[in-house]
């Protein structure tokens, strides 16, 4: 039995740079960074006062009554119902109108709901007691739970907590669960706020956050650059819209993507972790690359771009800039390698699953978002090809990778223009709304007007 392809037909990025497709995309392609002072909580202690933060969010903006389910329910889980809330709507998908018990939900996160549990251990022991609906929210299914109520989304719901590859990892798996026939479609995200004081103690004792550029926030996240000092720690969260093309073209969606293939490889050999010296082994990362295009069937000089990890690691930027080289070989002049990361920090799940919807956009609109502050390449990085400038062209195939802690695993997620690509125009008109659809599903007027807090689904029968 053949497998089935699987699509991306929404996606919905919430980020320091804009909580909205076109926001997130237009700040990408200008090279807007969205790092300034730590706001979220206090750390004067911290050698590095930099972050990544959601600027403003409210979630009374997204769903109804927000700001009253906002004064109990993590700040990840808000970012995750709210990224769920613009995949849906970018899809133009009813979900009245589906089967809810063959759609899913895939939750990818690094660190939970750490806050809340710091906070939990804090208030009992001051005062011996807890609130009972902290119970609910102090483990890290918890955003999958409440994303899956609230959507009436009746499927498969599980999480990924694989650190920084958790984004990809939900959605690699949910690839394989469409693949399998379990289900027709998965609602995909990746959330994480890491902007905690113990959580950025933490990255300071193993010497990974920049803390060179405190006056200018800007320019602190420098990816395969030679003056690169760490990564810039943050929040955010995206979600997609995964179904099988079977589904996306029965109800007649827009496809951004498909997604071709995916692999996850861990370093094994028994690796001890190392805060300062880690080892250096290539063959983990070069294992991801080349087991992702053996899946796909994909030649290396087939593919056009690779969305990077790229979190300006002193360490692991090294180790995959020279695993790129020695996978793409002969290929790497012309290569294409980008890092969103320049722009939007290295924040857990969501920083991964903000480099899928990058690349579907890229897809869909052709064009690949510059990476700033590359300025001076690090020759240690090896020859690569990185873009500075938004590079206007119309990509078929790309690579989204990312790299887990202290380089035990890595991921790798391959993505291909849709097969009406070549008949597009550039700018907004390339993102065509479908004229005629299934009829069960809302006319896409519905979809164009401004976007207003919806309310949670129930069973109509």
């Amino acid at each position: 039995m053949p497998l089935s392809n699987a699509v991306i037909t929404g996606v919905g990025p919430v980020s320091s740079i804009g909580c909205s497709r076109n926001g997130f995309w237009e700040a990408l392609l200008a090279g807007r960074s969205g790092f300034g002072p730590i706001t979220l909580c206090r750390a004067p202690e911290s050698p590095s006062q930099v972050a990544s933060e959601v600027k403003e969010f409210s979630l009374g903006d997204f769903v109804h009554k927000g700001e009253i389910m906002g004064r109990r329910t993590p700040r990840a889980v808000q970012l995750g119902l709210a990224a769920s809330v613009l995949a849906l709507h970018d899809a133009e998908i009813d979900l009245d109108g589906c089967d809810p018990d063959r759609l899913g939900v895939y939750v990818g996160t690094s660190i939970g709901n750490m806050a809340e549990l710091l906070r939990l251990h804090e208030k009992l022991s001051t005062t011996g007691e807890l609130p009972a609906h902290t119970a609910f929210h102090a483990f890290h299914h918890s955003a999958a739970c409440v994303i899956s109520s609230f959507f009436n989304i009746r499927g498969p719901i599980q999480t990924a907590s694989s650190g920084c590859n958790s984004g990809l990892d939900a959605l690699g798996q949910s690839l394989r669960m469409i693949q399998s026939g379990a289900v027709d479609a998965m609602l995909v995200v990746g959330t994480d706020c890491e902007v905690v004081p113990e959580v950025i103690a933490a990255l300071n004792a193993s010497n990974s956050l920049s803390s060179r550029y405190n006056e200018e926030p800007h320019r602190a996240s420098r990816p395969f650059d030679l003056g690169r000092d760490g990564n810039v720690i943050g929040e955010g969260a995206a979600a997609v819209f995964l179904e099988s093309e079977e589904h996306a073209r029965r109800r007649g969606a827009r496809i951004y993507a498909r997604m071709a293939g995916y692999q996850v490889c861990s370093a094994g050999q028994n690796r001890q972790y190392s805060h300062d010296s880690p080892e250096t082994d290539l063959r983990p990362c070069i294992r991801a690359f080349e087991g992702t295009l053996r899946e796909t069937g994909w030649h290396p000089e087939q593919v056009e771009v690779v969305s990077a990890n790229g979190s300006s690691s002193k360490i692991y930027d090294r180790i995959e800039g020279q695993a790129i080289s020695r996978v793409f070989r002969d290929h790497i002049g012309s290569l294409k390698v980008h890092s969103t990361k320049s722009m939007l920090g290295q924040h857990g799940a969501g920083s991964s699953m903000l480099q899928v919807v990058s690349a579907s956009l890229t897809l869909r609109r052709g064009t690949i978002p510059p990476t700033i502050n590359h300025e001076v390449p690090d020759p240690e990085c090896g020859p690569l090809n990185v873009v500075t400038e938004a590079d206007t062209i119309f990509p078929r195939r790309m690579l989204v990778h990312s790299i887990g802690l202290g380089g035990f695993y890595y991921s790798v997620g391959a993505f291909e223009a849709a097969e009406d690509i070549d008949d597009m125009q550039t700018g907004e008109i390339q993102v065509k709304w479908s004229e005629t659809g299934h009829p069960i599903f809302k006319p896409r007027a519905e979809f164009e007007k401004p976007l207003s807090p919806w309310a949670p689904r129930r069973d109509t029968d």
